[in-house]
């Protein structure tokens, strides 16, 4: 087998992530999709959320998701400062971070 086709048939360790991408949503929709789905896993930290720009609607789905998930990493271990004014809750942030939040996609 060719290195070309081998690295064709082997899949980036992102791609197994847990990813929801959403489209056309308003942030309060976001947010209470975010929160439903959250309580449905024992984990929800491993949960990847990102809303669409303009840029990701260009992008194949697997750069997509690999980006995405390269941002997420960082951010488990960079966490923002999370929004004490009583917006967010629930170790969200007000932009809706990443981690247990969301990115832009």
């Amino acid at each position: 087998m060719s290195e070309q086709s081998k690295s064709r048939d082997e899949k980036h360790p992102s791609l197994e992530n847990k990813v929801v991408i959403m489209n056309g949503f308003s942030y309060e929709e976001i947010t209470r999709i975010m929160r439903a789905v959250k309580a449905l896993f024992d984990n929800p930290r491993d949960l990847i959320f990102a809303k669409t720009t303009d840029s990701s609607l260009e992008m194949k789905l697997s750069d997509l998701i690999i980006d995405m998930s390269e941002d997420h990493e960082y951010l488990k271990n960079n966490p923002p400062n999370v929004n004490s004014r009583g917006g967010a809750g629930n170790g969200e942030t007000d932009d809706t971070g990443s981690g247990s939040g969301g990115t832009d996609a």
